[in-house]
């Protein structure tokens, strides 16, 4: 049975509470908006499957590198809608012109920062750019595993733990499977995020009213954001 004594203890992966058989663990925010498991002891056989699953407790070795490369998009457009060099939106357009699925991060309808996967060119545009938040993993691993069990090529991107958490949760190598993770410092808390969020908001309200001139009445609630880039290069690169 999974139990979580110390914020350390635990990346917030989720592959616990996909893996359980009887799902009696769901992932809920700490007091910081964090995502930790919580397990239901009454409904819990002791299977230890969670425990096996869980990239914290079992350590990978450490590895070295077989080669390095530098790269980037050759399309502006792409490298002005990335973070970086754009470098995503190739292997991704690859994968699926082989059949395959895409998993990444995206903003939901409340902007919160989700996994999600598409099998469409044209969605690859929500998955871009770096999300500065920990992002809700749902049952990312169990649609993952799915497609791989059916023979379909997955390529799986997040953070270092997310990758480690999904091949613990696989149990097994897969030859279809290609995850893509990235250099992390950490991650902010999404509790942390909405406040921010609902700053912005609030500011853009008190922006409007100073406006006496505006030809209708606004309320808070009609203030909406329409887009959100964490590396704008409105103003440069650097």
């Amino acid at each position: 049975m999974i139990h979580i004594k110390e914020a350390k203890d635990c990346c917030g992966c989720d592959a616990c509470s996909q893996v359980c058989p009887q799902r009696c663990i769901v992932m809920k925010e700490d007091e910081c908006g964090f995502w930790y498991p919580r397990v239901d002891e009454a409904v819990c056989i002791n299977c230890h499957l969670c425990e096996r699953v869980c990239p914290i407790i079992n350590q990978n070795e450490s590895k070295k590198p077989l080669n390095v490369y530098a790269a980037k998009n050759k399309d502006e457009r792409i490298r002005i809608q990335s973070s970086s060099g754009g470098i995503f939106t190739l292997i991704a357009e690859q994968v699926l012109r082989e059949g395959g699925v895409v998993f990444g991060a995206r903003f939901n309808e409340q902007w919160e920062v989700v996994h999600d996967y598409t099998e469409r060119e044209n969605e690859l545009v929500l998955f871009r750019g770096s999300k500065y938040v920990q992002s809700k993993i749902g049952i990312a691993f169990e649609k993952a595993k799915f497609f791989l069990d059916n023979k379909r090529k997955v390529l799986f991107t997040g953070t270092p733990c997310q990758i480690a958490g999904l091949r613990k949760y696989l149990r097994k190598k897969y030859d279809n499977l290609l995850t893509v993770d990235f250099i992390c410092h950490g991650v902010p808390s999404p509790l942390v995020w909405r406040k921010y969020l609902q700053e912005i908001k609030l500011q853009q309200y008190h922006e409007i009213k100073k406006i006496k001139t505006f030809p209708i009445p606004v309320c808070e609630k009609d203030i909406s954001i329409k887009n959100i880039s964490f590396r704008s290069k409105l103003l440069g690169w650097k």
